[in-house]
């Protein structure tokens, strides 16, 4: 099962560095690797496309989550 101590101390570690502009660009930049698979071929405005897509689709799975737990919290 996931630990969040062990996140939250990783995450408090690497709070200072990870406010820097430049590291979160880096940090994005890598998930978009990963995602896309010929990221670097894309064109600028086919990149802020593929970025805006991504990017809604954390935020639809995080509102899921939280309808989610609210779901099973009202249940109990």
């Amino acid at each position: 099962m996931w630990s969040g101590k062990k996140t939250s101390f990783v995450l408090k570690k690497l709070k200072k560095k990870y406010n820097a502009r430049n590291l979160k660009y880096k940090l994005w930049y890598e998930v978009y690797e990963s995602v896309v698979t010929n990221w670097t071929e894309l064109a600028a405005e086919q990149k802020s496309e593929k970025c805006m897509l991504i990017f809604l689709f954390i935020l639809l799975g995080i509102t899921l989550m939280m309808l989610i737990y609210w779901a099973e919290a009202c249940i109990l």
